[in-house]
């Protein structure tokens, strides 16, 4: 990671690229669902993690986080096929695999029939960057936190982050919904869609600029504007969300603000072993960039850290009339690549923590929405390796072994196995 600290500050007046910018303003969107309490809790800080035992086929080993230094080699398996895929869900209570479509359902693939677990076609539908975007189960398992866009006629377009409590029989009944959160969007794309739970039970919550192209509202770099951010809360079981106090900005500026600065962060993942926080930041027209902070003491990567959108382009000046504010640190991108050989859309991406495939450990797998090319990310030595190619990846995660999986908006869902 580079940081530097900013010391100007200029006010500011289908997942992929978009537009150029237009040169307008318009008053900061709303947020809401904040419950107004102060009786709040979060962890301590927590220390640095380096090393850790996991089984192979020799026994158990001690591994450091580091990514291995032996360029991985992989094999894709098609394991499943449905509707076009927006996410994956690692259920580790029941020791199974959901599939998250972007038209609004969930589906348990733990059976050959691929039964629906959640439906809630009758408040999101898919169109273009709209949908059930990304979901999420709570640390017990007994919630599942989904990110879509409202059908509701007054809030259409708009971001919902909402909480389903789990069945009985393992599913999650839509009757049963509890609106944690909304966030009004200007445009129809650029809507984020990611979520990540912490283990303080507090929720990552990924946000887009709010669309069109440019970032033409100037959303990203404001610190009271939740767009172009990435936002922690910590839901409230009958609905609303109390604000940490460790956030950032909790008395200076919008509290639920975690970082700023980020185009379209589509996907990110948090290290399970080092709590380091990676961001695939969705490019505008020359470049798409991955981001990497590492947590240090705190809870998670990330904590203030401006990523340099719309000022920058991955390493690129862009808009010239907007900076960082200054109470914020700017981090430049650990990787970009440009738009060439029909590359448009960077699709992340985690960290491999697995068993199975021990050339992979630590590497950053990801993958570009319009060519298909997957890769494996090394930050120590700075390399990547293209590990194959999956048609229109628009998910990379761990399932409930830790094997990757990546989901596609073709609805397969490929295995990432040994070669």
């Amino acid at each position: 990671m580079i940081v530097r600290v900013v010391t100007t500050f200029v006010l500011a007046a289908a997942v992929g690229a978009c537009g150029s910018s237009v040169g307008t303003s318009a008053p900061n969107p709303t947020i809401s669902g904040v419950v107004a309490t102060s009786d709040i809790t979060s962890l301590p800080p927590q220390p640095e993690t380096t090393t850790t035992t996991v089984a192979t086929d020799d026994g158990e080993v001690t591994r450091t986080a580091a990514p291995s230094s032996v360029p991985p080699a992989v094999r894709f398996a098609t394991i499943h096929s449905l509707a076009p895929l927006s996410d994956t869900v690692a259920d580790h209570r029941s020791q199974r695999l959901l599939a998250v479509t972007q038209g609004g359902t969930i589906h348990d693939l733990g059976h050959d029939e691929m039964p629906k677990v959640l439906d809630i076609t009758h408040l999101t539908r898919q169109n273009g960057e709209q949908g059930l975007l990304g979901a999420v189960l709570s640390t017990d398992g007994e919630m599942i936190y989904l990110n879509f866009t409202s059908t509701e006629e007054q809030q259409a377009g708009d971001t919902v982050i909402a909480a389903v409590p789990r069945a009985p029989d393992g599913s999650f009944p839509s009757d049963d919904l509890i609106t944690i959160m909304t966030i009004a969007q200007p445009y129809g794309n650029h809507n984020g869609g990611d979520l990540e739970i912490l283990d303080d039970g507090s929720l990552l919550v990924a946000v887009g600029d709010g669309g069109s192209g440019g970032d033409p509202e100037r959303h990203a770099h404001v610190l009271d504007d939740p767009l172009g951010k990435l936002l922690r809360i910590q839901p409230l079981s009958d609905g609303g969300y109390r604000i940490p106090v460790d956030n950032p900005y909790f008395d200076s500026a919008l509290g639920e603000v975690w970082s700023s600065g980020l185009r379209n962060p589509w996907r990110i993942d948090i290290d399970p072993l080092t709590a380091d926080l990676w961001i695939a930041d969705v490019g505008q027209s020359e470049h798409e960039e991955i981001n990497r902070v590492t947590a240090g003491a705190n809870l998670l990567g990330g904590r203030g850290i401006d990523f340099g959108w719309s000022s920058f382009e991955g390493y690129a000046p862009f808009n010239d009339d907007v900076a960082p504010d200054e109470r914020s640190i700017v981090a430049e991108p650990v990787y970009t690549y440009p738009h060439v050989d029909g590359a448009c859309s960077v699709t992340g991406g985690v960290v491999y923590r697995g068993d199975l495939i021990e050339d992979l450990w630590g590497w950053y797998v990801f993958g570009d929405f319009c060519t298909g090319v997957i890769s494996a990310y090394n930050y120590v030595s700075e390399s990547t390796v293209e590990l194959g190619v999956v048609a229109m990846p628009t998910s990379i995660e761990r399932d409930h072994r830790g094997e990757i999986v990546v989901a596609t908006a073709t609805g397969d869902v490929v295995s990432v196995v040994r070669p």
